[in-house]
């Protein structure tokens, strides 16, 4: 399947501007930021996680005894979401509808899961 397959509507015959073809590119939009973020957190010393959980902690007025893994995972990514430059959607849109071949090898591919739960929700 090509590139502008997918972009119209992840090869389900969607005209250009329909709503699955608006999910889909949220769900890539998503992917992509997901795809971000997860670079920069793997790219991180494990001591400058440490130190960013802790300043979002203290923060969010969290205690060390209530910081399990998903939830050390989750403030370290709400942390890098904030501090990381992404565009937003209508940005990214745009600039994704120019050329969509700079993008697709930065998804991940969870926009495919996240585009078919949404048609599933709207039948």
């Amino acid at each position: 399947m090509s590139s502008e397959t997918e972009h119209r509507g992840a090869g389900r015959g969607a005209d250009s501007g329909s709503e699955s073809d608006e999910g889909v590119l949220r769900a890539k939009y998503a992917d992509y930021c997901s795809a971000q973020i997860t670079e920069v957190f793997l790219s991180l010393a494990d001591e400058r996680i440490y130190e960013i959980v802790e300043e979002e902690a203290r923060e969010q007025e969290i205690g060390p005894g209530e910081l399990g893994f998903k939830a050390m995972v989750r403030l370290a990514t709400k942390r890098l979401r904030e501090s990381v430059p992404l565009p937003d959607f209508e940005t990214w849109r745009s600039d994704y509808e120019t050329a969509p071949e700079l993008y697709e090898k930065y998804l991940m591919g969870l926009w495919r899961q996240r585009s078919e739960e949404d048609a599933r929700e709207a039948d």
